[in-house]
């Protein structure tokens, strides 16, 4: 044992090793080139000899060759008499958060292989008191290695178990009672749907593609629900599991943002993060419309009205027609499925716009509804974080691959000379992708800020008065496209029976509203 004082540390051959985890906390740990700025500061204020810096990712809360290769190179080295006497390192659990290699690093204190240990964060003396207290710092750093990775294993397990990461299993995986998700029969096809968008695909050609394939999902049974029920994808779920970093990899949750490989090694991505970032990428781009066609007439409620009698998961046409001899086309609603029973296929808009403003007349807000629509709400906010987090990795993805696109236009722009077309077409591109950016990054900023301040997600009494007060005049008064705007943000949709009967399903915040004027009228209080 070579004792404190015997040591020349300026004679010592110093390897200087860096590490960062994937499971490490971003705010708690340095990143690699911090750890290795510091390091090198500590060895220079103390006349230290570094003649290699080895940097490695990946866990130390197990002794694992595979994951720490270069770690357990080091100390074969050293083993061996090669080419180090001594580790620099930015903290002790840069070294080790295992007992097993906390406990050879000590032995080979003990025997003088490791003739010197040096951190910047903490002051190590080579005799007992000093291994005693490396020792207890060891052992510190795997009760906080075993304690967080308890805590995330078990909010992770709890909240899957619950139904929190998202309710129903992710499209193409099943979920197995301890938790994991597992690829099932529909991984190939959801894979594809996300290539397909990658492509350029919309997300309506997607749904087409899915429901070619047969693709569906079956609920639960549990005493809410007695049976098992068929649900297919929709347009709109299509465009939400596109914005899901799930498929890569990360879980959002309410507190944190997961890597799933840490939960669960075996778990397998559906796609890459490049994928993903190039899909969010395509969904915030702004479409031009080039073409010298004549726009489209502009239909209100297209895609949101579905026939009540067959239930058919496509929505009704939008078009026009002349009913009954009229001299005037009317806009209208029609049911296609051949083997509906429907009395009459088309319904006119004006049946369903009437029942919309006699809805709304009925939203009275009271004192005692408010007070009911803000607990609700409260309920709900856990979902609405996870639901912003994901807006927000929706958000990042975009913003890195516009970001990546516009620095290559830039630097590629002084290589094409000026009088060329294509200087003035990139020049415009880069001006765009420089607009996104500022914009998404602006968008991301207001996200955060919901995050912090997760009551902004709420609306105020005075907000949800002046909403309940303007939508009904709004409504009426309004030309097709405000009326078609206030409907869709007021509904997810309409369903419209063999009567001429409206069944809305509401958005949040108003469909708690509903709920709670209905409560304070006596109508049953279960949800």
């Amino acid at each position: 044992m070579i004792l404190d004082e015997e040591i020349d540390r300026t004679k010592l051959r110093y390897v200087l090793y860096a590490r960062k985890s994937t499971t490490d906390e971003g705010s708690q740990v340095r990143s690699v080139p911090d750890q290795i700025k510091y390091c090198k500061r500590h060895a220079k204020l103390g006349g230290l000899n570094i003649v290699d810096t080895i940097e490695e990712n990946g866990s130390a809360k197990k002794a694992d060759k595979k994951v720490r290769k270069k770690f357990y190179d080091i100390l074969e080295e050293i083993e061996s008499g090669g080419k180090y006497d001594a580790i620099l390192s930015y903290a002790p659990d840069r070294l080790s958060r295992n007992m097993l290699d906390g406990g050879q690093i000590i032995n080979m204190l003990d025997e003088g292989k490791i003739k010197d240990l040096q951190f910047p964060t903490h002051h190590f003396t080579n005799d007992p008191s000093g291994k005693l207290t490396l020792g207890i710092m060891f052992s510190i750093s795997k009760h906080f290695s075993d304690d967080l990775s308890q805590k995330v294993r078990r909010g992770v397990s709890g909240n899957w178990e619950d139904g929190k990461s998202g309710g129903q299993p992710k499209w193409g995986y099943e979920r197995e009672p301890d938790g994991r998700y597992r690829p099932n029969e529909w991984f190939d096809d959801v894979q594809e749907a996300w290539y397909m968008r990658a492509r350029g695909a919309t997300n309506m050609a997607v749904l087409e593609y899915l429901l070619e394939k047969g693709y569906h999902r079956m609920t639960k049974v549990s005493r809410k629900n007695k049976f098992s029920k068929k649900i297919v994808p929709t347009e709109k779920s299509v465009g939400q599991m596109f914005r899901d970093p799930f498929y890569f990899g990360i879980l959002e949750q309410t507190e944190q943002s997961i890597e799933l490989s840490t939960i669960q090694l075996d778990f397998e991505p559906m796609i890459d993060q490049d994928i993903y970032n190039q899909v969010q990428a395509l969904a915030y781009t702004r479409k031009r419309d080039t073409s010298s066609k004549k726009r489209l007439e502009f239909k209100p409620l297209t895609h949101m009205v579905f026939c009540g009698v067959c239930n058919d998961v496509r929505w009704m046409q939008a078009g026009k027609n002349k009913p009954g001899g009229s001299k005037f086309r009317v806009l209208s609603y029609r049911c296609d499925n051949k083997n509906c029973t429907r009395t009459v296929k088309s319904i006119r808009a004006f049946y369903i716009f009437d029942a919309i403003y006699e809805l709304l007349e009925k939203l009275q807000l009271s004192d005692e509804a408010y007070e009911r629509y803000s607990k609700r709400i409260d309920s709900f906010t856990d979902e609405k974080i996870i639901k912003i987090k994901e807006d927000i990795a929706s958000k990042r993805g975009a913003y890195a691959h516009k970001k990546k696109e516009l620095d290559d236009l830039s630097l590629g722009l002084g290589k094409i000379n000026r009088s060329s077309p294509a200087y003035a077409i990139n020049e415009n591109k880069i001006e765009q992708l420089a607009t996104d950016t500022q914009e998404l990054d602006e968008d991301i900023g207001k996200l955060k800020e919901k995050i912090a301040n997760p009551s902004k997600i709420k609306l105020t009494k005075e907000q949800f008065l002046n909403l309940v007060k303007l939508a009904p005049d709004k409504m009426k008064a309004g030309s097709a496209v405000e009326k078609d705007r206030v409907a869709r943000i007021l509904f997810l949709n309409l369903t419209v029976d063999n009567e001429k009967r409206v069944f809305p399903i509401w958005k949040e915040p108003f469909a708690s509203l509903v709920k709670a004027i209905e409560m304070s009228s006596g109508a049953d209080e279960r949800t």
